[in-house]
């Protein structure tokens, strides 16, 4: 595959508000599991959810009941906290819909054999579970979720399959997404809803879009 002059084997992405429309859904659902501490609380809890998008759910909630809380979760606690996450977000996000001209991307990168890989901050049989229920499955070569940080699965990837990094490419919309295609020398472009999200504010210079539409259409930012 050929992006802006450059030839490409494989292609890596995050999943929430990449290829799915589900960042609302996550975001939704924090607010719901906060909603008894007030709407003060909910509210720096969604702005940090907002700004953080690569950060795990289990992560996000040890930081909440510590920071804003006060509170030390014990490992009952987040359990159940998880649990009630996941009961929120699953379903909808197997609903979602996909961002704009997502699944004929990755056809294009089936029919180009270039091969793909998900790279996400959900747990790993929550993210398969919803994969194979949209019927993506048979897009991507592995599907890799919260057991490790992006950048760890990442390297991962490069390693197992012995790939040069300069012939990988990212997509993500999220600090953490960038961070790790940086530390592994792999190219990046942002899968971005305007020039206002937080990434973009963050590293003003990256290569970023609005859908893959876009891209296929030539048009990119940055």
């Amino acid at each position: 595959m050929k992006l802006r002059g450059k030839s490409y084997r494989a292609v890596i992405f995050d999943f929430d508000g990449v290829l799915a429309d589900s960042v609302e859904v996550k975001t939704k659902a924090f607010e719901a599991v906060f909603e008894e501490w007030g709407e003060g609380i909910q509210q720096k809890v969604v702005t940090h959810h907002q700004h953080h998008g690569g950060m795990t759910r289990t992560e996000k909630f040890l930081f909440y009941y510590r920071h804003y809380l006060n509170q030390e979760l014990d490992r009952e606690g987040l359990a159940s906290l998880c649990e009630r996450f996941s009961s929120l977000v699953v379903e909808k996000v197997i609903a979602s819909p996909e961002i704009g001209g997502a699944e004929s991307f990755l056809t294009l990168c089936r029919d180009q054999d270039v091969i793909c890989f998900v790279d996400s901050a959900t747990p790993d049989d929550e993210l398969k579970r919803i994969v194979k229920a949209r019927n993506w499955e048979s897009y991507f070569r592995e599907i890799l979720g919260s057991g490790k940080s992006k950048q760890e699965n990442l390297e991962w990837i490069l390693e197992t399959y012995g790939y040069n990094p300069a012939d990988c490419l990212f997509f993500g919309d999220a600090s953490s997404d960038y961070e790790a295609a940086a530390g592994c020398g792999v190219d990046f472009i942002g899968i971005l809803p305007n020039k206002d999200a937080p990434l973009l504010k963050k590293y003003p210079n990256i290569s970023w879009a609005n859908d893959f539409q876009q891209i296929m259409e030539g048009n990119l930012y940055g």
